[in-house]
């Protein structure tokens, strides 16, 4: 039961994510309704967001594993040229599972946020990562995920609780888009809180 919505939660982020884009896409075009998105509201402030996550828990890969994640990111200010990309915020980060076998990971890249009322949001992410797997092509009890190095993907659901407190629900996923030998894949998904100043 828990796997299956977090399946429906990774599946709901990843939609947020392709609207993001088309969203993005559109009001670069001018269409009326989308005149009202909101893409840098933020692009101004600090931030850091942690959460709790479930560990393998996506649409793109098979769940092997259960446990807890704790997620954890700090944002920055958007550099200004970067205005004509949406104003997307750079950000580091980290997925940190305590249970023996499973792989950690730190990450960076940049984040996007489309406002689509003044409090709820979609919001995305791109950037690279670095995992501790032992054995990255044979492993034995985790996934083969092929390369030291991986992208990673983010999307998420937000809802502002003030203009400094928000609420995600939030997914991210780890690969090498097949550029190694093995490629199996890892995901969570799960609520995270942040706090920007």
């Amino acid at each position: 039961m828990v796997g299956a919505f977090m399946r429906f939660l990774g599946a709901l982020c990843v939609s947020a994510a392709i609207v993001i884009g088309s969203v993005a896409g559109a009001a670069a075009e001018g269409g009326s309704f989308f005149r009202d998105i909101v893409f840098d509201k933020n692009a101004d402030r600090f931030e850091v967001r942690l959460g709790a996550l479930s560990y393998d828990s996506g649409i793109f890969s098979p769940q092997e594993q259960t446990g807890v994640v704790i997620n954890g990111e700090f944002l920055f200010p958007s550099p200004s040229f970067l205005e004509w990309l949406g104003s997307p915020r750079p950000y580091i980060g980290f997925d940190y599972a305590p249970k023996a076998l499973q792989t950690d990971f730190i990450y960076a890249g940049f984040n996007w946020e489309a406002y689509v009322t003044k409090r709820i949001y979609l919001t995305g992410s791109l950037g690279g990562s670095l995992n501790n797997a032992p054995n990255l092509i044979n492993p034995v009890g985790y996934k083969a995920l092929g390369c030291r190095a991986l992208f990673h993907l983010a999307a998420g659901v937000g809802f502002d609780v003030t203009d400094n407190v928000t609420v995600q629900l939030y997914a991210d996923h780890f690969s090498n888009a097949n550029t190694c030998a093995r490629n199996s894949g890892q995901e969570a998904a799960g609520v995270r809180f942040g706090y920007r100043f």
